[in-house]
This record gives C-alpha cells, structure tokens and sequence, in this order.
C-alpha cells in the first residue's frame, strides 16, 4: 500500500525502561527493498511457517514480494522494529531499531471496504513475550481507525498459538466468530464501537507520526 510507503509510527516512551535511556518499546516502519533479506531469513523457520500458515519462498520471490504489496492497496504493512534490539539493523530502519517482527492489514472483503484482516508476527524469538506484538497490534489498530477507516477488524490465527490468541482475546477484546477444523484455525473479530475508539486512544497516547525518510 502506498498511503504508509513513508510513515513511521513511533509508539509509547516504555515506562520500563529507566531515564535517561527511555524510550518506545515499538516503532513502526514500512515494508522496503532493504528488509527483504531479513524478512527472508525469519520465514525459513518452521515455526514461524506454521504459525503463519506460509510456504517458503526463494530470496528473488521475497523481493517481488515486497514490490507487489507496496503496489496492492489492499494491503498495508509495516515492519515493527525493537530500538533496543542491536541486530537487524538496516537502511534507513537502523536509526530506530532491529527488526524485530511485521505487522499486516489485508483487505480483503470486498462486501465490506471497511473491514480488515490483521495479522501479526514477532519473529525475533528474543523479542517474544516482552509487550512488542500488543503495543504493534494497538499501534496498526488505532493507525487503521484513524486513517484508513477501518471498522471492523478479523484475525485468523492457528489453534496451537496460544499466545496470539491470548493477546487478541484477552488484550484487544476480539471476539471468536468461527474455528475450522481443516485448516486448524480461530477466525476472531472485533467491531470499532466508542469503547472501542476510547481504550485505542488510552492506549496508544504519546504516539506520533513522522516520515520515514526524514
């Protein structure tokens, strides 16, 4: 998607973090050519293949990839980057941290131009368990509201993953719609009420928005 080709979304100072170090626990950036060969390397793992339900692809196919979402107006991604994570750092994505996992809207209702799918990985094990896939899911949510109108969100997710489904049940409040069986999946939705609107701005206040290339 075109419309985030240039923003970055820097979340909340993580109050964790002691001054005068602190800083966000999460900044979003997006999907670019210098975060294929990255991105490459975490979908040869099993796991992550499995919890996302992808195939391994070849480096070259990655990189069309990456060419074709950034042309699809019915996707919209960002890579979510850890600033204390030291790995991972690359092109211009290195002055706010290591990539540490991605970030996904897909639009792929037609009946409904305002409903989205959003997926979520975290694929730096090292990453995991520390606040980033919530804070990534709070800071893609209130982005989709406030920006792209988006006011319905679903997730599918797979039975085994028990921490995603903690985190869009139990944090986010989605709510379970369907399981399947075959493909061994939860579908969850969560529909953009006031409440809803209300808990995203708590959430998510001290955000900001700046360019990705200054």
């Amino acid at each position: 998607m075109k419309k985030n080709s240039n923003t970055v979304i820097v979340g909340m100072f993580d109050p964790s973090v002691p001054l005068p170090g602190r800083c966000s626990k999460v900044v979003l950036v997006p999907y670019k050519h210098e975060h294929v060969a990255t991105y490459h390397e975490w979908m040869k793992d099993p796991f992550l293949q499995e919890m996302t339900a992808s195939e391994p692809l070849s480096l070259e196919e990655e990189y069309e990839m990456q060419r074709s979402w950034f042309e699809d107006e019915e996707k919209c991604t960002f890579i979510v980057l850890s600033p204390t994570l030291e790995r991972n750092r690359v092109g211009v994505s290195a002055n706010w941290g290591g990539m540490a996992g991605d970030v996904n809207l897909f639009f792929n209702d037609h009946d409904d131009i305002h409903s989205a799918e959003i997926e979520l990985m975290i694929a730096e094990q090292s990453c995991r368990r520390q606040g980033l896939g919530l804070e990534s899911a709070l800071l893609m949510v209130q982005y989709a509201v406030t920006n792209l109108g988006v006011t319905t969100f679903t997730t599918k997710i797979s039975l085994n993953n028990s921490s995603s489904l903690a985190l869009f049940k139990n944090k986010l409040g989605f709510m379970e719609v369907s399981v399947s069986e075959v493909f061994q999946e939860v579908t969850l939705e969560r529909r953009v009420d006031d409440a809803f609107k209300e808990f995203l701005a708590n959430k998510t206040h001290g955000l900001r928005e700046t360019a990705f290339e200054g």
